[in-house]
């Protein structure tokens, strides 16, 4: 009973945690922290912070290990808290600002769509979103970083050596189709999505290494999805839209494609029944329900593909709780 008390009390007042590792990448408090120790007010005064506050809050940071509280007022970054570094190789970063500020935010709405099952946030507004540059480049670095390992497993389990040309619609910056490009080294690719997205894809290519065999092409998957294209992937975009709106984007991808074509739908997969250890997908669907989207379970992603136009062909794990769902454009 005690640990039981103890487990829901961590449970309920968790939010801090992500609130203030949020506000320690904002703030540039990890990249300026090193190995060696720094005083608390000279990194204050560097960064144009108040000196006492943020002694208390690199102190409460110290308790979560990322970073090391090492004298009186002197305090040394982790190998855990060195992934929130700008520079750090698979950096949380971006992860940790777009928890700390979009999500959190969103969540807040959950009581208002609990109510009245309309979404707190007005649907997924992703022109709204690029409005800001701090949160479009926040979110759509997230979506890279995100996609990377899915994309590496991605492209272990199934053959692109097949395809001439594969489009990632709504790929944001290239996270995935650079991984699954770099695994194919003939194999070229297009990233479909909001004119918007384009500056910060082109450079990301670039960085890659993969822009001579990638290019991007502005469109809305609501309108249209550009033809051409062997192979269509959507990562992580059905989840973000109701049945209906779904039910668009996979109509034009469908008329996009030519008959026996494939399309690869990476998402999480909602058992039919939830267990605990089911927490990270469910906890996902908190997190798209705000925005009228919701993680699916296998025969509700079948039948929108069904219903478009698609067969189910084949469903392979991935990592990360992913799953590959592969469909033919019958």
């Amino acid at each position: 009973m005690q640990e039981d008390n103890q487990a829901l009390r961590a449970m309920i007042t968790a939010g801090w945690r992500t609130r203030l590792i949020y506000e320690g990448v904002r703030t540039g408090l990890f990249d300026a922290l090193e190995e060696t120790p720094r005083e608390a007010g000279a990194l204050a005064a560097e960064l144009g912070l108040d000196g006492e506050t943020t002694f208390r809050v690199l102190r409460a940071l110290s308790t979560l290990s990322v970073c090391r509280h090492a004298g009186a007022s002197s305090f040394a970054i982790t190998p855990m808290g060195a992934q929130l570094k700008s520079d750090a190789e698979n950096s949380l970063r971006s992860l940790s600002i777009h928890w700390g500020g979009r999500v959190m935010a969103s969540l807040g709405t959950i009581g208002h769509t609990l109510e009245t099952g309309e979404p707190g946030q007005g649907g997924g507004d992703f022109d709204g979103l690029h409005a800001s540059t701090f949160d479009a480049q926040a979110f759509n670095r997230t979506m890279a970083e995100q996609s990377r390992p899915v994309a590496k497993a991605m492209a272990q389990v199934h053959d692109f050596g097949s395809y001439d040309l594969v489009m990632d619609v709504g790929g944001g910056f290239g996270g995935l189709l650079t991984e699954v490009l770099l695994a194919n080294p003939a194999l070229h690719g297009v990233i479909y999505d909001l004119p918007a997205v384009e500056k910060g894809a082109a450079d990301y290519l670039a960085d890659a290494g993969v822009a001579g065999r990638a290019r991007f092409t502005g469109g809305s998957f609501f309108e249209s999805v550009a033809p051409g294209a062997d192979c269509l992937v959507l990562k992580f975009i059905l989840h973000d839209w109701d049945d209906a709106e779904c039910a668009a984007i996979l109509a034009n991808c469908r008329a996009a494609m030519a008959k026996d074509t494939d399309l690869l739908i990476v998402e999480r997969i909602m058992p039919e029944i939830v267990q605990p250890e089911n927490e990270d997908v469910v906890r996902q669907d908190m997190v798209m329900m705000p925005i009228n989207g919701k993680e699916r379970t296998l025969a509700e992603m079948e039948k929108l593909g069904a219903d478009a136009g698609f067969a189910l062909v084949d469903v392979k794990p991935l990592t990360e709780g992913c799953s590959l769902i592969a469909m033919r454009a019958v």
